[in-house]
């Protein structure tokens, strides 16, 4: 019985040491502290946990490795030692049970720009695909998967594809840990590498910090394959689609080791050539400095891409900017302005290119020479000039009339003087004794006298004053030789009033603006507006044209005032058809210089500049900077390398580089035309019967030789081959005046003998029914009078005869 109890009290002394054994191996578990370390190597401003609420291992990790079942036990039940540990290394953190809620965390910070770090206490195949149908792959996010395993699962199980970042901690023996990382290359393929582990016997962690830089693993890609979607649209790409590669590049040959498209996708991009434009040698210098390789594959429809559906879990988009949602491209150039529903689909870098919305008119057209006489004031200046003409005359008769109505009275006096002043004169040489002395006072008398009548008659009103006030006013306005009516000094000061305005503000000022008005006809006025525009859609009947998925028509969609009065009206053009929207403002440019109606191109203003040089900046009108646009390149949400991206544009836009690159596309434009325009002359010299066609030939030709001087023409669209065949602007060549111009003149001298010739018929006819008239009165007022002589004899023959009886 002793033997017994001894024997029961060895085994609860056993089993007491185990369990206490067991129990300080729980207190002191190397899982909690080994992932504090590695999260304080990461240095996250905050931590989001999500702990799976399952107790039940899989059995597949039971059997490769015993230790998980306890490992996963040890993190459910001292989860609060783990946050413990963070919180003593002043780590924000917050714990998720509800995968939803977890995502949702994920989801809120990514709307804020908020860089997250989230633990996730699971295998990678049970969250990943939640991950990238709600989109949180995302270069902010940090993904931390352990689950105890000693070794990382197979290839195929894994799905780390770029743009997400993702860390596995494996656990190969005890307090050992391995940490790998998807993104520690930049081939895209994602897969896992060993970056760093832990210690906790001797080192612990191997190196800090823990991850390698994005910045310095993107600044060098290796050599990796970017698949560039591209269309014509010069000046940015110059694309040849007769020289399209037979060979179509599958999808499946681009991402081998991607699972980005579904099984059923049979999608496949077709290879162009791209010949030169300004974002293709943007391109080229990247790919030199990042040490990259490109292949351009075609955009579908050939357009960066419009707004398929706009709702909150599904944003889509066609073209280019469609491949790179999708995940089928990498980067797009070309144009690509930034707007608040295309980042919804894609992000982009830093500007390439600070632009502004425009649109091009044709140029204003000559106005009509025959009003050119007209011209020289405007018309609300004309009715106020006419009025001051008419006006004058008026105004000098009553400057000279007023003082002679206000000395009536002392006028009559001084006549009456006079003429009793001469008849004293006369009766003084009846009765005085002539002598020489005597004589010589008298004539000196009969001169005084004489003075003093002519200055009364000078002082007398001139008759008929008020038509020659009115016809002297008129000579002097028209500058015509007149004589002066009156020398009063009030009428004097007047008539050097109305020189001084006949001479510099009529003469000098009209024949000024004249002369210029024949040395530089008039135009239209400039459309450089949008109530100009609106007003020329309006009564003009203008036509406005748009780029077909560009951000022009996000910009009419979207915009509100007159940006959509401007859609409204662009719609009514073709009400059943979208007849308002080109392939590219190429083809635009090439409607406006058709000329056969006005129409108005909306685009880019470098783009519309670009073009304009191209047909010849003489033919159009480049209304004034609408609005602020920014164009940028394009790449996928999330991208890992963007920051790299943004260094190098920063670094090429700070020294001026994409300004000269910019500067540079234009002046090969430049050259070109003028090869162009060298040729045609020399064509014309030799042999001016084959003009119109030797013109055809002289555009392919020019063509031919830009492009082996690094010019972009030959890079033109096969629908658009024969825009640059019309001729360019002949140089401008001053002409001298001819009759044509001075039609006006010639109009006015007919119009004012029609005038005269009517006024001498109306005076004729007047003074003829004047004559006639007067005679009808004379004879019948004779008769008349006659007719009262014989009634008044009769009455009074009768009233005798009354009086007689």
């Amino acid at each position: 019985m002793k033997t017994f109890n001894i024997i029961i009290l060895l085994l609860l002394v056993v089993g007491t040491s185990g369990m206490i054994s067991r129990v300080v191996e729980r207190n002191t578990s190397d899982v909690s502290i080994a992932l504090s370390q590695i999260i304080k190597g990461l240095k996250p401003i905050q931590l989001a946990i999500w702990v799976k609420p399952s107790t039940t291992p899989h059995d597949h990790d039971t059997a490769s490795n015993p230790d998980h079942d306890i490992a996963y036990e040890d993190l459910l039940l001292h989860v609060d030692e783990f946050i413990r540990d963070l919180h003593q290394l002043y780590f924000k953190s917050v714990i998720f049970y509800d995968v939803n809620l977890f995502l949702r965390f994920v989801e809120t910070n990514l709307m804020g720009s908020i860089e997250s770090v989230n633990l996730i206490f699971s295998q990678p195949d049970e969250l990943t695909q939640m991950i990238f149908e709600r989109k949180l792959a995302h270069r902010l996010s940090l993904f931390i998967f352990y689950w105890g395993a000693k070794h990382l699962p197979k290839k195929w199980e894994l799905n780390f594809h770029e743009p997400m970042r993702a860390v596995v901690i494996t656990r190969p023996r005890k307090k050992a840990f391995r940490i790998y990382y998807n993104q520690a290359f930049p081939d895209g393929n994602g897969r896992l590498s060993l970056v760093s582990w832990y210690d906790g016997d001797n080192l612990g962690l191997s190196k800090e910090p823990l991850l390698p830089s994005t910045k310095v693993v993107y600044s060098n890609f290796q050599g990796r394959v970017f698949r560039v979607p591209v269309f014509h649209s010069p000046p940015w790409f110059w694309v040849n689609y007769e020289n399209e590669s037979t060979t179509n590049v599958s999808l499946d040959n681009m991402m081998p080791d991607e699972n980005i498209l579904r099984e059923e996708s049979t999608l496949e991009l077709l290879e162009v050539n791209v010949t030169g434009g300004r974002d293709h040698r943007l391109l080229q210098l990247l790919a030199e400095h990042m040490n990259f390789e490109f292949v351009y594959i075609e955009t579908p429809g050939r357009t960066q891409g419009s707004l398929v559906s706009d709702n909150e879990d599904n944003v889509s988009f066609t073209g280019g900017i469609g491949l790179l949602q999708q995940g089928l491209a990498d980067l797009f150039l070309g144009d690509v302005s930034l707007s608040w529903e295309r980042r919804k689909a894609i992000e982009f870098s830093f500007f390439t290119l600070a632009d502004s919305g425009a649109f091009a008119t044709h140029a204003p057209r000559l106005l009509n020479e025959a009003l050119a006489i007209l011209r020289p004031f405007k018309a609300n200046v004309w009715p106020y000039l006419i009025l001051t003409i008419l006006v004058s005359g008026p105004v000098f008769y009553f400057i000279i009339y007023i003082p002679f109505r206000w000395q009536e009275g002392f006028k009559v006096q001084r006549m009456e003087n006079s003429q009793k002043n001469s008849y004293y004169l006369v009766y003084i040489k009846e009765i005085t004794r002539m002598d020489t002395k005597l004589k010589l006072r008298l004539k000196q008398m009969e001169e005084g006298i004489r003075q003093r009548e002519e200055d009364d008659e000078t002082c007398e009103l001139p008759e008929n004053l008020f038509n020659k006030c009115i016809w002297f006013t008129v000579q002097l306005f028209l500058k015509q030789s007149c004589r002066e009516l009156y020398h009063g000094y009030r009428a004097k000061f007047l008539m050097i009033v109305y020189w001084i305005a006949a001479t510099y503000v009529l003469a000098d000022v009209y024949s000024a603006q004249l002369t210029s008005q024949f040395a530089r006809p008039a135009r239209e006025p400039p459309i450089n507006t949008l109530q100009r525009l609106q007003k020329a859609l309006l009564q003009d009947g203008y036509l406005l044209f748009v780029e077909r998925e560009s951000s022009s028509l996000e910009m009419l969609e979207n915009g509100t005032e007159i940006f959509r009065q401007l859609y409204a009206l662009m719609k009514l053009q073709s009400p059943n058809e979208e007849g308002y929207l080109i392939d590219s403002v190429e083809a635009g440019m090439h409607l406006i210089a058709d000329g056969s109606e006005n129409k108005a191109v909306l685009g880019g203003r470098e783009t519309l500049y670009f073009n304009m040089q191209q047909y010849g900046s003489k033919s159009f009108q480049l209304s004034h900077k609408l609005y602020t646009r920014y164009s940028a390149v394009a790449v996928q949400i999330g991208c890992p390398f963007l920051d790299s991206l943004n260094d190098v544009l920063i670094h090429l836009f700070e020294g001026g580089i994409l300004d000269k690159m910019t500067t540079a596309e234009y002046e090969t434009q430049s050259r070109m035309i003028s090869k162009e325009i060298s040729k045609k002359k020399k064509t014309l010299q030799e042999d001016p019967a084959e003009t119109s066609s030797s013109s055809t030939a002289t555009a392919t030709t020019t063509q031919e030789d830009s492009s082996k001087t690094n010019d972009p023409t030959k890079g033109q669209s096969a629908d658009n081959a024969e825009m640059l065949k019309k001729p360019q602007d002949t140089l401008t060549i001053i002409q001298p005046l001819n009759l044509r111009m001075l039609q006006g003149a010639f109009i006015v001298l007919i119009v004012g003998y029609s005038l005269a010739g009517l006024m001498l018929l109306l005076e004729l006819f007047s003074h003829g029914m004047t004559t006639t008239l007067i005679r009808v009165c004379k004879n019948n007022l004779h008769k008349i009078l006659k007719c009262l002589k014989r009634n008044f004899r009769k009455c009074l023959r009768l009233l005798a005869l009354r009086i007689a009886k």
